[in-house]
């Protein structure tokens, strides 16, 4: 599949990070970022997959001059996924020694709120009008 030639030409990874491959099938599977890699592997030449890396980056330089709009849609699709990864927030994390994980399930830790931090705001009348009540 060139998905995966064409995002491991992208992401190509390291020692510590994954190849963007890893992503692919996520990626075309993707509701929203599925229809940016379909149109750009459309664009691509039927070699794409078994050349040489040189020969893809050239393409994909070629390719993102003549359809940039089309392109920059891969690109913030792919990072979008790439880099929600689990693999990929572990290395970052690692790496960092910072959770690159989203706060929501988990949340961060927070240290104990002071409510003295407040006491001077909180003991204040309200700026505002009541308004009339409602009746049922």
């Amino acid at each position: 599949m060139s998905a995966f030639a064409l995002l491991d030409t992208l992401i190509p990874g390291d020692a510590d990070f994954p190849a963007g491959g890893r992503i692919a099938t996520a990626l075309a599977a993707h509701d929203r970022f599925g229809p940016q890699l379909a149109a750009i592997l459309d664009l691509l030449p039927p070699n794409f997959r078994d050349a040489d890396p040189d020969t893809r980056f050239a393409t994909l330089t070629a390719l993102e001059s003549a359809h940039p709009e089309a392109f920059g849609a891969l690109i913030v699709a792919a990072y979008s996924l790439y880099y929600t990864d689990p693999a990929v927030i572990r290395v970052i994390g690692r790496l960092t020694g910072h959770s690159a994980a989203p706060p929501q399930p988990q949340g961060h830790a927070l240290p104990p709120f002071d409510p003295a931090m407040v006491a001077i705001p909180a003991a204040r009348p309200p700026l505002y009008r009541p308004t009339p009540k409602a009746n049922p």
